[in-house]
């Protein structure tokens, strides 16, 4: 009886220690791009269209390459969800659309900030 309970408990161990990682490795993903989202909208206030769009595209590269790490836990709708408003608001950017990059920035934003929430270690994600 007491070797099953042992058993659990390093079961249990093991899965809340995978959890805290899994959380930390996306909280770190999804904060590095929303330094970057932040990054891009203060030139697209500043109209510093050319320095916009590196940065956009540096954050479009960045991203695909860490979005295979994040469809791994995260729901690929999700990723997704950035990845398109990255195009959108990149296509803004070469047009020097000043109000659509605005309004695509900002759904960047919540783009990445809904793939942190949907990992975010609270009971209404758990249950």
């Amino acid at each position: 009886m007491s070797r099953k309970i042992i058993t659990m408990l390093l079961a249990l161990a093991i899965l809340v220690t995978l959890s805290v990682v899994e959380q930390i490795a996306v909280h770190r993903i999804t904060g590095d791009a929303l330094h970057e989202t932040q990054r891009v909208l203060a030139d697209i206030r500043a109209e510093a269209w050319e320095a916009a769009y590196e940065k956009a595209h540096a954050l479009d590269q960045a991203w695909d390459r860490r979005a295979s790490v994040l469809e791994v836990m995260v729901d690929h709708g999700s990723t997704d969800e950035v990845r398109y408003a990255l195009s959108k608001l990149m296509a803004a950017l070469e047009g020097r659309d000043k109000a659509a990059a605005l309004i695509y920035a900002g759904e960047l934003e919540g783009g990445i900030e809904h793939v942190y929430e949907r990992q975010e270690l609270t009971w209404q994600n758990i249950f």
